[in-house]
């Protein structure tokens, strides 16, 4: 938090004086709270609900098969356990939806930008053979002050990187004006500069004919009205209530793209 809340600040360069003081006060305040415990990364690989995938005659159907790029919700940051992680919990949804088990691959990385995605995680998309490819980065771009036109580039060169037969989904960036780690004004630099870049996910989706889930308009109100039930220790991520509310918001879109 010390980086992102840092850089945020030197996107106010332009307030007038007294809001920079307050902001740099701010950036203080975010940089001496609550962080998560230190623990290794949850590995979300392998079958979910594999019992759920057996027709009339008890014989297996075949596994739909999602990998997951990204940021630290794509990890699963913030959550007490890996059935709690966003990319599992998708899993158990559709596997009972879809009435076949699901294989989960977890490429992403805590701390993510989109440039991360392209440099070290797509390139081992097509090893893992996939039906669904999804993605949910954007968030590290907003605090590192990545400009809208550079993100559209590389999320682009994402995209055409992907296995043409994978079917895609994009999450947009979260609404970054609500986590409490961050004080006002210096939460309403950041919300700002999350639709800004939210603005151009939902803009790529549309333009590949790729799945979108609005994840700042399906869950930043609850999140705002409740930050206490939705947000993890650091006041920041996630928590197990938080992706579950995600999940609400991802697996019908992921479902539509899977079942046309």
């Amino acid at each position: 938090m010390r980086r992102p809340a840092r850089r945020l600040l030197l996107a106010a360069v332009a307030l007038p004086a007294s809001a920079l003081v307050l902001l740099v006060a701010e950036v203080q305040v975010a940089r001496r709270g609550t962080n998560l415990p230190e623990r290794a990364p949850f590995d979300l690989g392998g079958y979910v609900a594999r019992a759920a995938g057996r027709d009339g005659q008890g014989a297996t159907r075949e596994a739909l098969r999602v990998v997951w790029l990204g940021d630290s919700t794509a990890a699963g940051v913030g959550a007490s356990s890996v059935d709690m992680t966003l990319p599992r919990q998708v899993a158990t949804r559709l596997a009972t939806r879809l009435g076949r088990p699901v294989h989960v691959t977890g490429l992403a990385v805590s701390g993510a930008r989109v440039a991360d995605v392209l440099d070290r995680q797509v390139g081992s998309v097509a090893a893992a053979d996939p039906d669904v490819v999804v993605i949910s980065v954007g968030s590290n771009d907003v605090t590192h002050l990545t400009s809208a036109r550079d993100f559209r580039r590389r999320y682009d060169a994402v995209l055409d990187r992907l296995p043409k037969a994978a079917r895609v989904v994009l999450l947009g960036v979260p609404d970054l004006g609500a986590p409490p780690r961050l004080a006002q004004p210096l939460r309403s630099v950041a919300g700002a500069r999350g639709g800004t870049l939210d603005a151009v996910v939902r803009s790529l989706a549309a333009e590949r004919g790729a799945g979108y889930v609005d994840i700042a308009g399906e869950t930043g109100p609850a999140f705002r009205r409740h930050p206490g039930r939705y947000f993890a220790a650091d006041r920041y991520h996630p928590d197990d209530d938080g992706y579950r509310l995600w999940a609400d918001a991802t697996v019908p879109v992921v479902a539509s793209v899977v079942t046309p």
